[in-house]
Order: structure tokens, then C-alpha cells, then sequence
């Protein structure tokens, strides 16, 4: 879920934990279409693929798990 860690903190702990691609979750209603998320610098290394899903398409994901 997204929340008080960046997003290239959350993708790496992602990454350590052994994971093939990072799924993060809009923690609010909002059109992630329009949110930009960028490296903060530190992102070099990461080697999993990543992307943020609007909080309505995850509860779906959730939902089905």
C-alpha cells in the first residue's frame, strides 16, 4: 500500500524480499493517470519492474487474493 516510505524505498523492500514486480496501491480515491512517480535518487540497482494502481483496482486485486 502506499503510505509514509517513498515509492523507490517500498519497490527496494519489494526487491529484498524476493518479489518479481512491485504492485503499489493508491492509499487514496484519486486518477493515478495523472501522478507522477520518480526516482528520489536513490532507485539505482532496482531491478524489478514497478507501478502504482489506483486504490479502486487494487481492492479489486485484493479482493480476488
Amino acid at each position: 500500500m502506499r503510505g509514509d516510505c517513498s515509492y523507490v524505498q517500498k519497490v527496494r523492500n519489494m526487491e529484498n524480499l524476493g518479489v518479481a514486480v512491485a504492485i503499489i496501491i493508491d492509499d487514496k480515491i484519486e486518477k493515478v493517470k495523472k501522478l507522477v512517480m520518480s526516482d528520489d535518487g536513490t532507485g539505482g540497482g532496482i531491478r524489478i519492474p514497478s507501478m502504482l494502481i489506483s486504490k479502486t483496482d487494487g481492492n479489486i486485486i485484493l479482493d480476488w487474493l
